[in-house]
């Protein structure tokens, strides 16, 4: 699996030891490829280490049903050095502390677009996030279908006010 460009890895229901050590295995033999769907369920590599992803330019991470996903996503993110596009779809829970997270390499130096979908109002936080510590951060699409139209309005002004403050991404792009 070496040469393997692309992937999409679904992982779920991970609740043994074996089946940890195969995902971990999984994850390992696929550590080379350039672009990675990954859907994971809540307890996935809670004990293993992860390989890093040198070659990995764009990521889509789906999460399902488990609180923490947000510290995994940063946890993987400081094992991809060069990742370019980051899409995200997952529901994000009150309560994660993202000021005190520690900055992956790759979101200072190389991640250009960031796609947001299944938008909730505890997004904000992971938007600021990202706006402050993405420096070369170009794109920023955000997905907002489930929110009702005085929300849309209400967090697209919010938005646009985060991204004129932070000078580091050019382009937002809303969809409603």
């Amino acid at each position: 699996m070496k040469s393997l460009e692309k992937a999409h890895i679904s992982i779920c229901g991970c609740d043994t030891i074996d089946s940890q050590t195969i995902a971990t295995h999984l994850i390992l033999g696929i550590c080379n490829v350039r672009s990675l769907r990954l859907t994971i369920d809540e307890g996935i590599f809670r004990t293993s280490r992860l390989p890093i992803f040198y070659n990995l330019i764009e990521l889509k991470f789906l999460g399902h049903g488990f609180n923490g996903r947000e510290t995994w996503l940063v946890e993987f993110l400081h094992c991809v050095f060069n990742l370019k596009t980051l899409i995200l779809n997952f529901s994000v829970v009150a309560g994660t502390q993202w000021k005190v997270l520690e900055v992956p390499f790759c979101l200072s130096f190389h991640l250009k677009e960031i796609e947001i979908s299944c938008f909730n109002t505890h997004i904000i936080e992971i938007v600021i996030y990202f706006l402050d510590n993405a420096m070369i951060l170009e794109k920023l699409i955000i997905t907002m279908d489930t929110l009702t139209v005085t929300q849309k309005k209400k967090t697209r002004n919010q938005l646009l006010q985060l991204v004129k403050s932070s000078k580091k991404c050019l382009k937002l792009v809303v969809i409603l």
